[in-house]
């Protein structure tokens, strides 16, 4: 196998395990993280079958060992679910800040009642003046923000607010772009 982005894939992972810390807290626990096939191929670059993933996955565990411990996975119907042992999960604790915007964003929708995207988008533009709002005509979410030039982060926030209760799906712009 080769051309696989290791490095997205491990970010991502990082990321995901950050983003949970910082909504629940730590615990010394190993986390379980879930990725359709199409994702694993955006995040990798790839165009793999089930058979080549599974291939991917097995270098994958091994280049992210030292970090992340023994990733173990498992596939179930059309989703990969990767186990970052407990070690994995104290390592992000340990080596990766956390995110001001992301801190401050959960933090709005954790400790406010009746939040407006008024109220969502002044977080967002507290860390930028290059942030991107589309009003969505979808049932799953209200509005797609992101930092358009990728700074604090390059993801794409699905905001959805209902009756001033927010939720939200933070996902690849890659991920986006093939749920449209």
């Amino acid at each position: 196998m080769s051309g696989e982005n290791f490095t997205a894939l491990k970010k991502n992972v990082i990321d995901v395990i950050k983003e949970s810390q910082i909504k629940i807290g730590y615990t010394h626990n190993a986390v379980n993280l879930n990725y359709p096939l199409d994702s694993l191929n955006s995040l990798l670059g790839t165009n793999y079958n089930e058979s080549e993933m599974c291939s991917a996955l097995d270098a994958f565990a091994q280049y992210a060992r030292d970090d992340l411990g023994e990733i173990r996975y498992s596939l179930d119907k059309d989703k990969y679910c990767l186990t970052v042992p407990a070690e994995g999960a104290e390592y992000v604790r340990e080596n990766v800040r956390d995110s001001g915007f992301l801190t401050d964003f959960i933090a709005l929708l954790t400790t406010r009642r009746n939040i407006s995207i008024d109220d969502v988008l002044q977080v967002f533009h507290k860390y930028s003046d290059h942030v991107s709002c589309t009003e969505v005509g979808d049932d799953e979410f209200n509005y797609l923000i992101y930092f358009e030039d990728g700074y604090p982060d390059d993801y794409r926030y699905c905001v959805d607010i209902d009756l001033g209760h927010v939720t939200y799906h933070r996902v690849t712009a890659a991920d986006y772009a093939n749920f449209n």
